[in-house]
């Protein structure tokens, strides 16, 4: 990120601002040599959607014989999406470690934290021999349960407790190189996140659901609604009817959706799948990738739904 007119806006030659800042006997001393590619033109993580996503998944298989480890630098704004996303589409094909990382001030900036989290990347990927991470202010992360919680502080993202760190996607869930790259240009879900806020509008609402491709709700505390019973009628109809995805995760940091009280019944009878406590982050890249599957006819529609929850929650 560079100062432009309109505030700090992406900048190329990121190689060449890096280089001078680290030293060649610390470069040395983890004894790797660097590669870099960029998006051209440059890209604002705000950004990035599921194109970007498939690309880069792309890119990554398609080059895995020649590294060993990858590294990826973007903004923070969307990290935990990306992470989110690139576990899902490698985490059973690559054989290499992949970093992702970035900072809270670009580099270069005065007291920036961007050397530093890059450091602390480099030397965990000459360390690591395989898995995904985030690498981010001296911690290493999962992808698929990291969110970012301060849009200021150094220490930004934060990880919700995960039940099983070893489990792994589905087996059909493989796409090679040439399915990946058709995807990143033909695929375009239309899918929305939704907080059940207390203002909202049931009669509205019940008429802004038509050509959904997938709905993430996030409920209140343990997975509660309020009486939305229009939204909740036409949700039940478009499951049946369309097998339109609806998934719930919670607006609460921790603990997730488990569904106690009686506010969470209409829920429920709707046929919305309660995801445990997943991110809602990581609920719309992993329904965004079960899509995926879907339109490549790995999976039907219906199986959508029963592979959504990650055993992972």
């Amino acid at each position: 990120m560079l100062l432009g007119e309109k505030g700090l806006e992406p900048s190329g030659n990121f190689a060449s601002r890096l280089l001078p800042l680290l030293s060649e006997p610390w470069l040395a001393h983890l004894n790797c040599e660097l590669s870099f590619c960029e998006l051209s033109p440059p890209l604002d993580s705000s950004a990035m959607n599921a194109s970007h996503w498939f690309s880069l998944a792309a890119q990554i298989l398609e080059e895995q014989s020649n590294y060993d480890a990858f590294i990826l630098l973007q903004g923070t704004d969307t990290l935990a999406w990306t992470a989110a996303a690139l576990y899902c589409l490698l985490a059973n094909q690559l054989s290499k470690p992949l970093l992702l990382t970035a900072s809270q001030l670009p580099l270069g900036s005065p007291n920036s934290d961007a050397l530093a989290n890059i450091q602390f990347t480099l030397k965990q990927a000459t360390q690591l021999k395989t898995g995904i991470f985030i690498a981010f202010n001296g911690q290493l992360l999962p992808p698929q349960a990291t969110r970012k919680f301060h849009s200021e502080a150094f220490k930004a993202f934060s990880a919700v407790t995960l039940t099983n760190n070893s489990a792994k996607n589905f087996s059909s869930g493989f796409l090679t190189v040439k399915e990946l790259r058709q995807l990143a240009t033909h695929f375009k879900p239309n899918l929305l996140r939704l907080p059940l806020i207390p203002s909202l509008n049931d009669a509205w609402l019940s008429r802004q659901l038509e050509g959904l491709d997938g709905l993430i709700l996030e409920g209140l505390g343990s997975g509660n609604a309020p009486p939305l019973s229009l939204t909740f009628q036409r949700l039940a109809e478009l499951g049946q009817t369309k097998n339109l995805p609806v998934g719930l995760t919670s607006q609460c940091w921790q603990g997730g959706v488990n569904q106690n009280y009686a506010a969470s019944n209409a829920l429920q009878q709707a046929g919305v799948v309660a995801l445990g406590k997943m991110t809602p982050e990581y609920a719309e890249v992993r329904l965004v990738y079960l899509l995926a599957l879907q339109k490549l006819n790995k999976i039907a529609l219906a199986d959508v739904f029963a592979y959504w929850l990650d055993p992972c929650f």
